[in-house]
């Protein structure tokens, strides 16, 4: 992307994935021109690295010195309400990291805080911007498999993530790409969910989760989440979802990664989705963000209302496998 129609955005969290967002606004050619995280190493540091000319503690002084013209969230999920909502109140579109929010109740002020000021919220639902998943969606609206029927994900992930996120729930934390992917095959909304859930010694939060969901138009999806794989196995390598239709099967499997480093510590680079140096899926999200933000992309790829259904089924999930599988409505309108 280039000319003069390319705004300058702020990117809020500098951990691992707002690092990401950075290097992939440089890779599109946006320029980064502010940066927000509460650790004074961490943004000078960052933005030594990555040429940011402006550093802010918080997203009020941010704003004091002047309202970017789009901006990344991607502070952790607890966080996102109050950034999300200070953002949208100040005009300023935002790109808002998976999940939206970590509440059905948070997510829904993100929502009305958008509609309230007319402002751009993109939810950052990443796998809807990854070429095979996005093929994938496209035979499945084509009608190459003719009426859909079911959906199965399985995403596996190391026992870090227990470490890392003790408190978060999986459901909230990685089966929310598996929903959102649900909802975009199955073409309609959720509306009943059952769950269950296991833990392992040592582990506050679930390592397994295993979700049954029906649709408005009788789909079933199945979704399955652990964190179950040795420390240093890598993100990405162990991803599936399968459509099933009247007329064929189809696949995205990303259990085959294009280099795998099996030494002391197995490796395989993430070169689909979020590599780090910019491009992938994370690049034509935010491609497609700033086309948004500029009007040269009429139509969403991941509409406001998907990423509040999305933390709804979450929400529901969690909540179904606490009372041991017992069934979970959904409600049509979160916001009523």
């Amino acid at each position: 992307m280039s000319g003069a129609r390319v705004p300058a955005v702020a990117v809020v969290g500098a951990g691992a994935f707002g690092l990401r967002h950075v290097a992939a606004y440089r890779s599109l050619g946006v320029p980064v021109t502010a940066l927000v995280d509460p650790d004074p190493a961490t943004r000078a540091r960052v933005a030594a690295e990555h040429d940011v000319p402006r550093t802010f503690a918080t997203v009020a002084e941010l704003l004091a010195a002047g309202a970017p013209a789009a901006a990344s969230v991607c502070v952790p999920g607890p966080a996102h309400r109050a950034v999300a909502v200070a953002l949208l109140a100040a005009g300023v579109p935002v790109l808002v990291e998976k999940p939206l929010a970590a509440t059905v109740g948070d997510a829904a002020a993100i929502v009305a805080a958008a509609r309230t000021h007319g402002v751009l919220c993109q939810p950052g639902h990443i796998l809807r911007h990854s070429a095979p998943h996005r093929a994938l969606y496209d035979a499945v609206r084509a009608g190459r498999l003719g009426q859909v029927l079911a959906v199965s994900s399985r995403r596996d992930r190391p026992r870090t993530l227990s470490r890392l996120f003790p408190h978060e729930h999986p459901a909230l934390l990685t089966a929310v790409h598996d929903i959102d992917l649900a909802i975009w095959y199955a073409q309609a909304p959720v509306v009943e969910v059952r769950a269950a859930a296991r833990t392992r010694p040592g582990s506050a939060s679930p390592v397994l989760v295993w979700a049954e969901l029906r649709h408005a138009n009788d789909v079933v999806s199945s979704i399955r989440n652990s964190y179950l794989l040795p420390e240093h196995t890598p993100n990405h390598t162990s991803d599936l979802v399968e459509v099933y239709g009247t007329d064929g099967v189809a696949h995205v499997d990303l259990g085959h990664p294009t280099l795998l480093v099996q030494a002391e510590r197995t490796e395989a680079p993430d070169w689909l989705l979020s590599p780090l140096d910019g491009g992938g899926a994370l690049a034509a999200e935010l491609r497609h963000f700033i086309g948004r933000v500029t009007g040269t992309e009429p139509s969403a790829v991941v509409p406001l209302a998907d990423g509040l259904h999305v933390v709804q089924v979450a929400a529901a999930v969690a909540d179904s496998a606490a009372a041991g599988g017992a069934p979970r409505r959904i409600s049509p309108d979160p916001l009523s």
